[in-house]
């Protein structure tokens, strides 16, 4: 029957649409995800320099790679990776 074929090609038109903007909405949210870990890093960054420089101002110590990499993970580990609820 020729309604029903048009009535299925419609069916499947407006399931297509509603498919490409599912995928829009979910670029959109990777896209954001990629900005906020952007914004992260660096914060994380100008965090460990903000340390770093108080901390030198305080002692005349060096700081060897092995503070870095221990600051660093501190730094960026969040509250669930801390295990802060356990």
């Amino acid at each position: 029957n020729v309604s029903e074929a048009i009535v299925a090609e419609e069916d499947e038109e407006g399931r297509l649409d509603r498919q490409i903007d599912e995928i829009d909405e979910q670029i959109e949210c990777y896209r954001r995800i990629e900005q906020l870990r952007n914004h992260k890093d660096v914060l994380s960054n100008n965090l460990i320099d903000v340390v770093k420089s108080a901390f030198n101002k305080d002692e005349e110590v060096d700081i060897t790679s092995d503070d870095e990499d221990i600051l660093s993970t501190m730094l960026t580990q969040s509250w669930r990776e801390k295990g802060v609820f356990l």
